[in-house]
Order: structure tokens, then C-alpha cells, then sequence
């Protein structure tokens, strides 16, 4: 069985026009990032996943009410969550994220 950062990574890259890159390189901050046209959209660290949510933000809120270990919900939408979280979820999140940091087609 993958593990659900392999999983949450490979799920990423197959979305249109996506990169993957490391942020922070060096620091305690360091992750993978799955960018999209040069605007990350998840960031993958050793039992963590970071996104940046809008329609789900208030299920994340209420996830990281209930378990602050687990997901943490900034105010600005970002979420960083365990990768333990169901994965379902997880996958929602990602393509959610991507949605929102993919450029807009022009018309």
C-alpha cells in the first residue's frame, strides 16, 4: 500500500500544468510543493499536507477544532492537516486547492 503523501503527490502532478519544486530548501521549513503555473497549491511535508481551501475551509475548521493535532486552519484558508486524515478528504482538499491557485482561462 502507498503511502498517502506518495498518493496526495502523484494525485497532484496529474492535474494540468502542474510543477513540483521544494520550498524552504534548507530550513526546518522545507517541503515538497506541487505548484500550478508558478502558484504552489500543496505542500508536502513528513506526515503533512498543506492547502488552501475556501469552500471546505468550515469543514477543516471543524476538523481542527475536534483535533488541533491533526489540522490546523489558518484565516487565511490555508489548512495544513495530517496525512492520517481520511484520504477522501485529503483528495477533495487537493483538487479543491488546485481549483482555487489555477489561473482562470482567459475569454
Amino acid at each position: 500500500m502507498e503511502s498517502p503523501m506518495k498518493t496526495l503527490r502523484q494525485l497532484a502532478l496529474r492535474y494540468p500544468e502542474t510543477s513540483e519544486g521544494i520550498a524552504c530548501e534548507g530550513t526546518a521549513l522545507e517541503s515538497r510543493t506541487i505548484k500550478v503555473r508558478k502558484k504552489a497549491f500543496l505542500f508536502l511535508r513528513a506526515g503533512t499536507a498543506m492547502v488552501k481551501l475556501r469552500d471546505s475551509l468550515p469543514e477543516a475548521r471543524k476538523i481542527a477544532a475536534k483535533d488541533p493535532d491533526r489540522c490546523k486552519a489558518g484565516g487565511t484558508g490555508w489548512v495544513t492537516a495530517a496525512t492520517d486524515l481520511p484520504l477522501a478528504v485529503l483528495k477533495r482538499w487537493v483538487g479543491e486547492s488546485y481549483k482555487l491557485m489555477a489561473p482562470k482561462p482567459r475569454r
